[in-house]
């Protein structure tokens, strides 16, 4: 599955453009591929994912990284992070953000923990059986709307062809 996300990994990190003093949070990191990635470049990355067996994956993928402070795995919730507030420079989250039950709520949560004017990347690719490009633009434009509820600005979508369906991926600052 990791090298099946490569190029949306690819996408999202090329409009999210780290750079080596910020601290970024991964939300819903799976294996821990993108952890791995994105502590080549950023200063510190923290991960929170809600799966046992994805936190084992990430700890076992990243244990240098974890051993030298540069990177954090946490068992947790988008909606109820473990971390200080004004924590971050950029969060992300690719294919995680669609399974939020409450995403105006989980977005608030996220702010909460985002420095001022930060950003925010959510990706999404429609995965399940049948899914349509109008899918991909319709998921992003249900982030949009979420994320302006919940008092993000700057909102605007990138979208990149991919098989089956396109990426989009939604960006945002926190005010």
């Amino acid at each position: 599955m990791a090298m099946k996300n490569q190029e949306r990994s690819e996408f999202v990190f090329s409009v999210l453009d780290l750079q080596p003093h910020e601290r970024v949070l991964e939300i819903g990191f799976g294996p821990g591929t993108d952890i791995a990635r994105a502590s080549r470049t950023a200063a510190f990355i923290a991960g929170v994912d809600h799966s046992d067996v994805m936190v084992k994956q990430a700890s076992r993928r990243n244990t240098e990284a974890i051993r030298e402070g540069r990177v954090k795995i946490d068992l947790g919730s988008a909606n109820k992070l473990p971390y200080p507030d004004q924590e971050f420079d950029k969060v992300f989250s690719i294919n995680s953000a669609q399974f939020w039950k409450d995403s105006v709520g989980t977005l608030k949560e996220v702010s909460r923990v985002m420095k001022p004017g930060a950003q925010i990347a959510l990706a999404i690719q429609p995965r399940q059986k049948g899914a349509t490009e109008d899918h991909a633009y319709q998921a992003g434009r249900g982030l949009a709307d979420a994320m302006k509820k919940a008092g993000f600005s700057d909102i605007h979508s990138e979208a990149r062809p991919m098989k089956p369906v396109s990426t989009v991926c939604v960006l945002g600052r926190r005010m």
